[in-house]
């Protein structure tokens, strides 16, 4: 992994980033009942987010998914089995209105 050279308060309040981060931290605390995620649920939340949303990108495709991320396929696997981040093909959906299904069906089905 490449770190920057320095990351420092200054570096974040001179992108804009500082209060974009507070804005996250205070959110967070507010749906724990007030306690901020200790850095471990953080690190996990953000990973989750950053996987959630390449797959998105990808449509699906775990390989696409993977190379934009920058890792293997196989880490890929590892980090969403660790994060329970199930394909959506594999995720029974509850009926929509009218009674249609959202999602795709299982074989199970």
């Amino acid at each position: 992994m490449r770190h920057p050279e320095s990351l420092s308060v200054q570096h974040f309040e001179l992108h804009g980033l500082e209060g974009l981060f507070d804005d996250l931290l205070r959110r967070a605390a507010q749906a724990r009942g007030g306690r901020p995620p200790r850095l471990r649920e953080w690190v996990d939340l953000t990973e989750a987010w950053r996987i959630a949303h390449a797959l998105r990108e990808a449509k699906g495709n775990r390989s696409a998914a993977a190379r934009a991320l920058g890792i293997g396929r196989r880490t890929l696997y590892s980090k969403m089995e660790k994060l329970r981040i199930a394909p959506s093909w594999e995720i029974r959906t509850a009926a929509a209105p009218g009674g249609a299904t959202l999602g795709r069906s299982t074989a199970s089905e």
